[in-house]
């Protein structure tokens, strides 16, 4: 087969992964002028994106820099060439903690911690390697998923951090992924910026028993706005605002949905038609996916292989081809192992996705 570059999209086969890159770019440029006027630095989540082509066009456009949720993910950027990356988890075990000190013999590498047996075993894996490791305490701000309480909790977990050879101490996290999807503006904003007094109060603390907090990072695609507006905040960390999908943007419609799947009817009755993608290429996981720029149509049942759709458009034939919005972005990428990029209707680029498909 030729190469489709330059081509349109009906020299595609399907299902076929689609980024929209004149949306995407509206995405960054609305995020980063933000940022910009409020002198936060902008961390846009890899596991969002799990492909390193993606992450080479961001860093053309001014994003300098990735964080990750997965070690693989991290791997994935150093690989590409992406010297600072941040690993906002704990990486736990000999087996993960011998590739993450690998990961810092050729990048820069900071972790996550909430536990100090974490942080002497960092420590300890650190100084056999001959490499140092930055670390962020992780702070729970109601999420009750990982991470410490704020105030002397996080502070006692900094000491430990400093007195552990191989490890600096970089700042905090405190990461707010329960109230991402309200759909309550109000009550979003309120619950957000009650973590983020908690989150500062935490740094000031820990300043006043001597400690420099260099990173205070948190915030999402939700939350994005509160949080960059806050003081003692010096960075935000969103991802889906670049790919988006029909859940978030039911939340945050100023962010386009550049992502979608390119795929074909291949039957079709009086009042539904089917397509040939189901489950395995679209996730549905947050919601129900949406047909791009059919509002009238709605996905009734999607099928490992199959999505039917009920629509009462004569249009609509057997060979058609429409496009996905799945309801989440960061799932549906980690579906794929390639996306195309598309401006104006035509193939710009095709680029592995390197990350997706692994949990490790």
């Amino acid at each position: 087969m030729s190469s489709p570059i330059g081509q349109s999209l009906d020299v595609l086969d399907s299902p076929q992964l689609l980024v929209d890159l004149d949306v995407l770019d509206a995405n960054l440029g609305r995020m980063s002028e933000r940022t910009r006027r409020h002198h936060v630095d902008l961390r846009v989540h890899f596991k969002s994106l799990k492909c390193a082509g993606l992450a080479r066009y961001l860093a053309a456009r001014g994003v300098g820099n990735f964080l990750c949720a997965k070690l693989n993910e991290a791997e994935v950027l150093a690989s590409a060439g992406f010297d600072h990356i941040f690993i906002a988890n704990q990486i736990i075990g000999p087996l993960k903690l011998e590739r993450l000190t690998r990961l810092a013999g050729r990048a820069r590498v900071s972790v996550c911690v909430d536990n100090a047996e974490n942080v002497f075993d960092l420590s300890r894996a650190a100084m056999a390697a001959k490499v140092r490791i930055g670390v962020l305490i992780e702070v729970d701000l109601g999420m009750n998923r990982c991470g410490v309480e704020p105030g002397e909790p996080a502070l006692a977990l900094v000491r430990d951090v400093v007195e552990s050879p191989g490890l600096s101490f970089l700042g905090l996290q405190g990461y707010q992924g329960h109230l991402q999807m309200i759909e309550d503006a109000e009550r979003r904003r309120a619950e957000c910026l009650k973590g983020l007094e908690a989150l500062v109060a935490t740094r000031r603390l820990i300043e006043q028993a001597g400690y420099a907090v260099a990173i205070v990072t948190g915030g999402g695609t939700g939350t994005w706005e509160d949080t960059i507006a806050f003081p003692g905040i010096t960075e935000v960390q969103p991802g889906s605002f670049l790919l988006m999908d029909c859940a978030y943007h039911a939340v945050r419609p100023e962010f386009g949905c550049a992502l979608s799947i390119r795929a074909t009817v291949i039957s079709k009755r009086n009042g539904w038609y089917v397509l040939d993608a189901g489950s395995k290429a679209i996730s549905r996981d947050f919601g129900t996916p949406v047909i791009k720029n059919r509002p009238d149509d709605r996905v009734t049942k999607l099928a490992e292989e199959h999505t039917r759709v009920d629509s009462d458009d004569p249009a609509i034939k057997v060979g058609t081809a429409v496009e996905v919005i799945p309801a989440h972005c960061c799932a549906t990428m980690n579906l794929h192992r390639n996306c195309v990029a598309v401006r104006g209707g035509r193939v710009e680029a095709v680029w592995p996705i390197e990350a997706s498909g692994r949990y490790d």
